[in-house]
């Protein structure tokens, strides 16, 4: 048994197909075959029920592979903490970021994070919320950035604080009348000048004839806005499904619904046909933190990330307040 076994035993499971496992693994689906057969040879039992359609896992097989996720874990551990302990200026950082959000934070903070460590080379993987929790826990990354606070969080991960972001209701220019705000707050143009600061409040249930736009399943946003209609006893009468933030930013500038989104889908936009409102006495928000395994060593230039995005952040935040 060495490394090289355990990896590919582990992307067979993984993608529940010998032939995707070889094409990840630029190997030939032959050769990949030969190695597993020759690993169960060695073992003396099947780790793979080949009868089923995609292939499973057997029950040794759950074993073999929860433990190799364990081994390959140490082995990752130990050459970051070698690597830290060397002062290695070279590597590899492996990260998790919803696809949106990486394009908000990553270039403000690529600049600041290459000056002290212009070696390191960041490997992203750009997927759903969910995805992202599932691929932590399976060690595909050393660490995630979610949003949502840390009630959803799976047992068994750490998380450190980076910013807090708030969430907003827009709508078109005309969709919001009088007679739903609760109070008429100061400018509602959204605008580079005075975008999010003293806007009016909109009583979400008087909302319940315009069409929603929310996002999909398997995005914190979508466990979020559920959570608000929940907390205003409120079900809208139309929904329309989207995946992108952006998009929903978009849709509801064009007059086709409402949606709640956070900031950082609204600041990007300087569109005088929509308008940005609370759905409460004070701005909703939540915390955008960095999420890791308890197990996971994180190595100087992974934690040197996260202490970016930390400080980045803050002065960002700092500005905003400042107006």
């Amino acid at each position: 048994m060495d490394f090289r076994e355990l990896s590919y035993i582990i992307a067979v499971a993984d993608h529940h197909s010998v032939t995707e496992a070889a094409k990840k693994l630029y190997i030939s689906q032959p050769s990949l075959s030969y190695i597993i057969s020759k690993v169960e040879e060695d073992l003396g039992v099947k780790l793979f029920d080949r009868k089923t359609n995609p292939i499973s896992l057997t029950y040794a097989g759950e074993r073999y592979v929860k433990t190799a996720r364990e081994i390959m874990l140490l082995k990752d551990n130990l050459r970051r903490e070698l690597a830290d302990i060397g002062h290695g200026q070279k590597g590899r950082i492996n990260i998790g970021i919803p696809t949106e959000r990486a394009g908000y934070m990553l270039p403000k903070v690529i600049g600041p994070f290459r000056a002290q460590f212009p070696n390191i080379e960041i490997h992203l993987q750009e997927s759903k919320s969910e995805e992202i929790i599932t691929n932590l826990m399976n060690d595909k990354i050393a660490f995630c950035v979610l949003p949502g606070g840390t009630d959803h969080l799976p047992v068994g991960v750490k998380t450190e604080y980076i910013y807090t972001e708030r969430l907003f209701l827009v709508a078109g220019k005309d969709m919001i009348t009088k007679e739903m705000l609760v109070s008429p707050g100061g400018p509602m143009v959204c605008d580079a000048s005075n975008i999010l600061e003293d806007l009016p409040e909109v009583d979400l249930r008087m909302l319940r004839d315009l069409p929603f736009i929310i996002m999909k399943r398997g995005q914190y946003i979508r466990r979020k806005v559920d959570e608000v209609f929940r907390r205003f006893d409120f079900v809208p009468k139309e929904i329309m499904e989207v995946s992108s933030c952006i998009s929903a930013t978009q849709l509801a500038a064009s007059g086709l619904g409402v949606t709640i989104v956070p900031e950082r889908a609204i600041v990007p936009f300087q569109n005088p046909n929509f308008r940005v409102y609370n759905y409460g006495p004070t701005p909703d928000c939540w915390e955008v933190n960095a999420v890791y395994k308890e197990s996971i060593y994180l190595g100087e230039a992974e934690r040197g990330l996260i202490e970016t995005m930390q400080q980045v952040f803050k002065v960002e935040r700092r500005k905003s307040n400042n107006g």
